[in-house]
């Protein structure tokens, strides 16, 4: 009798760490990858291009300059520091007499204020670069449009984190939108903020249903 219950625990055993082995695991996606799902998702359901930012984004001066004028990571961080605090009117000229050609003024411009709009939009959400192990967002921080998208793998232990920080936002947009602007309350209200396979994601915009189906769909898959 025993040896019959022992080898009925043996057979359980065997199938239990089969079905295991044979589980699917959560695929890892990268920066990038999210980047081009979240921007793929947007752009197939809602007009217009979405401009989606990672934390890449907010280096972006900084890796202009060690790309294209041959700095360290240091000489960077100080070349920004003497920038940020050049007076408006005195940045083209101190840009061109440090060896900038226009063309790269403007590109380097252009790196910079995608850094400075990347920064604000970790600030509004509450969020920086080391709460995110992989992610891409795409917010508005004009406050006549209820809109953000998110799509995130959270940093080891910051899960709560950062869904709290999502569904923070899109409390706040709500509750800015109660009073005014109804078809925006209403896009706010149909908002969407949870977690799928480790990735947290949050869908608030115009046929958000659509975009967070494509997100969904794509986590899910096998």
């Amino acid at each position: 009798m025993k040896k019959l219950l022992s080898a009925a625990l043996a057979a359980v055993l065997t199938l239990s760490l089969a079905a295991c082995s044979n589980a699917p695991e959560t695929k890892e996606y990268t920066t990038e990858e999210l980047s081009q799902i979240l921007s793929s998702a947007i752009s197939e359901n809602s007009d217009g291009m979405a401009e989606v930012i990672t934390t890449d984004s907010l280096n972006a001066a900084i890796d202009w300059l060690t790309a294209n004028k041959g700095m360290s990571e240091d000489e960077a961080n100080t070349f920004m520091e003497e920038y940020n605090a050049l007076p408006y009117e005195d940045i083209d000229a101190t840009l061109t007499e440090k060896g900038f050609t226009a063309e790269e003024i403007a590109a380097f411009q252009q790196a910079e204020g995608t850094a400075r709009s990347s920064q604000m939009i970790f600030e509004t959400l509450g969020l920086s670069a080391e709460d995110i192990e992989a992610g891409a967002l795409s917010i508005s921080l004009i406050n006549v449009r209820a809109y953000g998208m998110a799509l995130i793998k959270p940093a080891e232990g910051k899960e709560e984190t950062v869904l709290s920080a999502c569904q923070n936002f899109v409390e706040l947009q709500q509750k800015n939108f109660e009073t005014y602007l109804q078809d925006q309350y209403a896009i706010a209200k149909n908002a969407k903020c949870e977690t799928i396979n480790g990735y947290v994601v949050m869908v608030m915009g115009e046929n958000s249903d659509a975009i967070y189906q494509s997100i969904s769909d794509t986590l899910n898959a096998k």
